[in-house]
């Protein structure tokens, strides 16, 4: 699959966004606020206008199948094109056509679910000229796997092969008002670094002298289970964690057949699959006999008391409709299972009301999928990111290059200007620490980063 060239892609990129639904708005605002020029097409008039409302943008209406308005929404113009309709075929058939018709576009950027053009286990082969192809049922799945992998945290999210999370705390609960960072690291003696701020619908790179306001929401990172416990205010330790023995997942769907891929036979051996059509419950049987898969509704209330449900170590609620996936995962916690994940598949909204119901992690697709993009454009050297408040914050797992300015230096000889905080390193040898001012930057180290997103040209210095 290729590769953009440079490492961090320019602020005046031209974008043509193919789909104006909420993933292709979410990739709008994030690449306008760099500067990046930004046009939709899509077919519908209401989302046209929505786009135009939303995001500082033209947007045209039409098919992105359609020649002419490819050419009337400037595609010969674009360096890069995201292609983010529902519909497969759309987005293969609108790369396909610039690949031809435009040959100077750097990126073909498309949004492809169907396992019929990727293969079984999501295998990316080139299709038309397409650059990237990015599956969001198989980047979910990915994310679901590392966080059943590395630790079922409340609310969390992590940088897989390493012991760092991130988890945001808000004022009222562990935060004192008017107590300032230096003084939460006094009373807190465990390693940790508090990231940013968002207050007020901002986010703030803190210092130690910022105190804490009403309503604030800090961003932690750590790689200390003691400094989660007592910032999140929960019990849970990751030492006493072990991966879940007994799995229920409601939904044979395709986001479920990527999970079970990456299951190992031994770990498929653990699961019940829930799926109330006969045949696609026969069609999960047969590909992955390992797993046990009961034909049956999950309304149905013996199915719970049957299959003990409310014993399970994990219960995961994947299908196509958010509501269902947020009242059983909810349900399924509070009658007993130690954890439960429900999908956010439509509306991102969902996530904090599936919280707000014991749901344990909220997965949203949209929310995957465009971290999962941002991460590509920004280039080679970028081994993980995730995105905070609707993309406002930014957190990367960076691997040192020898062309790092700052190689050999120590960080209190470095001066960053507030702009980023150097939250976490995980050196080559595989042990990771929170850094203090004696940590000297040496090639290989991956380095956790926290920036905001309008300062994110500012890496690009650094990381050229």
């Amino acid at each position: 699959m290729g590769r953009v060239s440079s490492c961090f892609l320019t602020r005046s990129m031209k974008v043509l966004i193919i789909g104006a639904g909420r993933r292709g708005i979410r990739i709008g605002r994030h690449l306008a606020a760099e500067g990046s020029s930004i046009t939709f097409l899509d077919r519908s008039e209401s989302r046209c206008r929505a786009a135009q409302a939303k995001v500082d943008c033209l947007a045209v209406c039409g098919s992105g199948t359609d020649l002419a308005k490819l050419r009337e929404a400037g595609a010969g113009n674009a360096d890069t094109v995201i292609a983010v309709t529902d519909s497969d075929e759309v987005n293969i058939v609108s790369c396909g056509i610039i690949a031809s018709e435009f040959p100077d576009v750097v990126n073909t950027i498309a949004a492809i679910r169907s396992a019929g053009y990727l293969g079984e286990e999501g295998l990316p082969p080139r299709i038309l000229g397409i650059t990237h192809i990015i599956n969001p049922d198989q980047e979910g799945a990915q994310r679901l796997l590392d966080t059943i992998h590395y630790g079922l945290y409340r609310d969390t999210l992590i940088f897989p092969g390493t012991d760092f999370m991130i988890f945001t705390v808000q004022e009222g609960d562990t935060l004192r008002r008017g107590e300032n960072i230096a003084g939460i690291r006094k009373r807190i003696p465990y390693n940790f670094v508090i990231a940013a701020i968002y207050r007020r619908g901002s986010v703030i790179i803190p210092s130690g002298d910022t105190d804490i306001r009403p309503g604030d929401i800090a961003v932690v990172i750590t790689d200390s289970d003691k400094a989660y416990s007592a910032l999140s205010g929960s019990e849970e330790q990751r030492a006493v964690y072990s991966e879940p023995d007994n799995i229920a997942i409601l939904g044979a769907t395709r986001i479920t057949r990527f999970l079970l891929y990456g299951f190992s036979p031994k770990e498929r051996k653990r699961v019940r699959l829930i799926e109330k059509d006969r045949e696609a419950a026969e069609e999960f049987a047969s590909i992955f006999p390992e797993i046990t898969v009961l034909n049956a509704s999950i309304t149905d209330e013996s199915i719970w008391e049957e299959e003990e449900l409310g014993n399970v170590d994990l219960f995961i609620s994947l299908t196509d409709n958010d509501e269902l996936n947020i009242v059983t995962a909810g349900y399924a916690r509070r009658i007993g299972a130690r954890k439960a994940i429900a999908e956010i598949k439509s509306n991102t909204n969902y996530s904090q009301f599936a919280l707000s119901f014991g749901v344990d992690v909220a997965l949203s697709i949209t929310d995957v999928t465009v971290d999962s993009l941002i991460r590509y454009l920004r280039g080679d050297g970028i081994s993980a990111m995730h995105t905070l408040f609707e993309g406002e914050l930014e957190v990367y797992e960076y691997v040192v290059q020898d062309t790092f300015p700052f190689l050999g230096k120590a960080l209190k000889d470095i001066h960053f200007r507030s702009r980023i905080v150097i939250a976490g390193v995980r050196r080559t040898d595989g042990t990771s620490l929170v850094p203090d001012g004696e940590y000297v930057f040496n090639e290989g180290d991956s380095i956790i980063i926290s920036i905001r997103h309008d300062e994110s040209s500012y890496l690009k210095e650094l990381f050229r």
